[in-house]
């Protein structure tokens, strides 16, 4: 296309879980939301904002903002609102990505960040999470690839799709030698909710102390709402206000305000069984996955988990593959780059499901020999 930008040639969307359209009956732990399914605040919040659809959305979701505000902790003007997390990672593009930049991203993690930086003109390089070391933040490699023409870095804590969790000062390291070479750095925390004691290991309290620091969230992974988009950031005032300039107008609409506020006012008790439930299933699937051979298991911080299932002797495309006959469909990380061609990602949810899932993935070994058998392979 002789009209368009240059870098956009060859530049692939990125691909997500979830999808499952055309997969009727199916038990999706391609996604990673809330096992107990959405609250029941939010039919009743949804349907309650129905007259209120022929009009517009407050654009500067000010209602919103002033529940985040008491949710997190922080000033109302440190705080921006998106239609889904994701936006605010374009909008972050948009206005501090230049073409030509460079930015770093870890590899593997969430692909929206290169690719919306790539829109942007960025030049981006991925930062390898090792395997042998459990896929841990390599601070020393990340530093080695800064240069002076580094605009911004980006972290996932907890890591999509690793499920690791880095400490607070291991992020504040990257953050603090960041701000004194002026680079900015982008900072993930969309499954940090789903922890014990989140507050202690989000780095939401330290944006008014570094300039150069923005933090985004999820509430539609917590509270199970994807087809709502709401997400949030915090930042420092300069940020915010940059980031305001850039945003989609309008881009949260009326009902996704009104269910939002009413999950943030109500949501403590949720969250609270929300954490027993997701640590309990955590360790549930981690310990039965792990004593199936042919699978090798990352241990997981986060509400899904990194499976390698390269000792079976097929790809991640045909594990998929193989486990929607049994009506269980996993995440293929393959799009995470060809190096994770033979790792899936499950989500967690609640037991019943859960043992479907390993029951799945226990007979699936002795399904692909038969077939290998069957095929003279």
């Amino acid at each position: 296309m002789k009209y368009a930008k240059r870098w956009l040639i060859g530049l692939e969307r990125p691909r997500h879980g979830g999808d499952v359209r055309g997969c009727d009956g199916v038990l999706d732990f391609s996604c990673s939301l809330n096992p107990l399914g959405p609250p029941r605040e939010v039919v009743a919040a949804a349907l309650s904002g129905l007259d209120k659809v022929s009009c517009y959305p407050d654009d500067s979701c000010s209602l919103l903002k002033s529940e985040l505000s008491l949710f997190v902790g922080v000033a109302e003007d440190l705080i921006a609102v998106g239609c889904g997390s994701t936006e605010l990672i374009k909008s972050f593009a948009d206005a501090f990505v230049e073409p030509g930049d460079h930015i770093l991203v870890e590899h593997p993690t969430y692909s929206e960040y290169a690719f919306y930086c790539r829109l942007a003109g960025g030049v981006v390089e991925e930062v390898p999470l090792c395997e042998e070391h459990g896929f841990a933040l390599d601070v020393d490699c990340l530093f080695e690839r800064l240069d002076s023409n580094t605009r911004a870095v980006f972290l996932c804590n907890p890591n999509n799709p690793t499920s690791r969790l880095e400490s607070k000062k291991r992020i504040m390291e990257v953050v603090e030698e960041c701000e004194a070479r002026e680079v900015l750095v982008f900072v993930d925390e969309a499954f940090i909710d789903f922890l014990r004691d989140s507050r202690r290991f989000s780095c939401v309290p330290e944006v008014e102390g570094h300039e150069n620091l923005f933090v985004s969230r999820s509430l539609t992974k917590i509270f199970s709402v994807p087809g709502l988009r709401v997400g949030y950031g915090v930042g420092g005032r300069g940020l915010v206000e940059c980031l305001d300039k850039v945003r989609l107008s309008w881009g949260v609409g009326v009902l996704e305000q009104l269910v939002a506020v009413e999950l943030l006012r109500r949501c403590a008790p949720y969250l609270e069984r929300t954490v027993e439930v997701v640590e309990r299933e955590r360790d549930y699937l981690y310990r039965s996955i792990s004593e199936i051979a042919g699978y090798t298991v990352f241990k997981p911080d986060a509400n899904f988990i990194f499976i390698k299932v390269g000792g079976l002797g097929v790809g991640a495309a045909a594990v998929r593959s193989a486990l929607l006959g049994d009506g269980v469909l996993v995440r293929d990380c393959s799009s995470f780059g060809g190096e994770f061609s033979n790792f899936i990602r499950v989500g967690v949810k609640e037991r019943e499901l859960n043992e479907v899932l390993v029951k799945a993935l226990r007979g699936l070994p002795e399904r692909l020999k038969g077939s290998a058998l069957e095929t003279g392979a």
